[in-house]
């Protein structure tokens, strides 16, 4: 009875503690309407990319006059990337800009004027290709990762009068004149339009913007749409489309630098396991490990020699497999014949590399070790696409 009593007590104590509901959090939609009304819509004039240092992932270059150089002799921007593990490709973006209300209302502008990169998409019946697989990384500041999705916004520095004649007028205009895009709209603008004595460039009423940004050692291979937007003090936007080709490189790297099979008896597969630890500087010789630092897909390629074997009835004594990743099956080859092993290696992607060896005989003219070379190559395995 005690009990029931003290229970009673208890909740009769815990009710009297319950306060009124009350709203600790509120949700209250916002909204607002731009107002672009009154002024004229900016005008990006031209706009074109180009290198922003010596070599991929080298020292950029210490001025914006150095904006005009690309890797290839084509129409547009083709750069080529580094090949090489975490360096980068650092390029430039740069547009010539105008505003019918005076370039005051772009420069004092709190977005001026900014370009947008876009990765590749599928358009059309000519399928764009892009990597989507897990082990790509996007840089800091990336703000997406696929089809189509946008890759980073990057605000343009407007230069001084005399480097955006110089940059312009006579650096790419001289050096590299089938850079630019042109705008066509509301009318065709030129070289002899834009560089005029008497032209926007010398009166200042139109200016140069440049920035830098960096494409990753693995973005994928193929064409970037890059969007110019300039935008005035009402929220009027000129823009200027164009596309870069972030030229393809097929390349890898390995953390070992030989395959011992150890002791091996006749007529016995023996397998030599890789691991997924890239660990150069501890164990150079085994277990093995690859990684893509190239910005294609790929698929692993392998050529050994007979070690010395030989042949007996034009046959070899031995016989190799070799694959990518425990879950791929064994590609089997002869000695002097290059395979193509399964299993392609995505962006940036590492992982283990398996060999075995299968002798049929040992010569009796040859005792002790025996030694050999292998060779690895790579081969480009298409992209993913994009979905439909």
């Amino acid at each position: 009875m005690k009990k029931l009593i003290a229970i009673s007590s208890a909740l009769t104590t815990i009710s009297m503690m319950v306060a009124p509901a009350m709203a600790f959090a509120t949700t209250i939609s916002t909204g607002l309407s731009q107002d672009t009304s009154g002024g004229a819509i900016p005008i990006v004039k031209a706009k074109w990319e180009a290198n922003a240092s010596s070599v991929a992932g080298g020292t950029p270059y210490a001025s914006a006059l150095e904006y005009y150089r690309d890797d290839a002799v084509a129409a547009g921007a083709q750069f080529n990337p580094s090949g090489q593990y975490q360096v980068n490709k650092k390029i430039a973006l740069c547009s010539v800009v105008t505003d019918p209300d005076g370039l005051a209302d772009i420069t004092t502008a709190p977005g001026a004027v900014y370009g947008d990169v876009f990765y590749p998409m599928t358009v059309g019946a000519n399928p764009l290709p892009i990597e989507l697989g897990d082990s790509h990384v996007a840089l800091p500041g990336q703000s997406g990762l696929g089809c189509g999705k946008l890759m980073q916004e990057d605000k343009l520095t407007k230069l001084s009068k005399a480097d955006g004649i110089q940059l312009f007028c006579n650096n790419v205009r001289t050096n590299n004149n089938n850079l630019p895009v042109f705008n066509t709209s509301p009318t065709t603008y030129t070289y002899d339009e834009i560089c005029a004595a008497d032209g926007e460039l010398q009166k200042e009423t139109a200016a140069v913007y440049c920035s830098t940004k960096d494409l990753s050692y693995e973005d994928p291979s193929g064409d970037y749409a890059v969007w110019a937007v300039a935008q005035d003090k009402v929220g009027l936007q000129g823009k200027l489309i164009n596309k870069f080709t972030y030229l393809p490189l097929t390349a890898f790297e390995t953390d070992f630098t030989s395959v011992n099979y150890g002791n091996v008896r006749l007529a016995t597969h023996k397998i030599i396991s890789g691991d997924l630890t890239w660990d150069t500087a501890t164990n150079p010789t085994n277990p093995a490990s690859v990684r893509n630092v190239g910005n294609t897909r790929l698929s692993m390629k392998v050529m050994q020699d007979d070690m010395g074997f030989g042949q007996t009835d034009g046959i070899y004594n031995v016989k190799y497999d070799a694959r990518v990743g425990s879950e791929a099956s064994f590609a089997s080859y002869w000695p002097n014949v290059t395979a193509i092993l399964n299993n392609s290696l995505d962006l940036s992607e590492l992982d283990e590399m398996d060999f075995s060896i299968d002798v049929s005989k040992f010569p009796p003219t040859h005792t002790g070790s025996y030694t050999g070379t292998m060779t690895l190559s790579a081969a480009s395995t298409a992209h993913l696409t994009c979905p439909e």
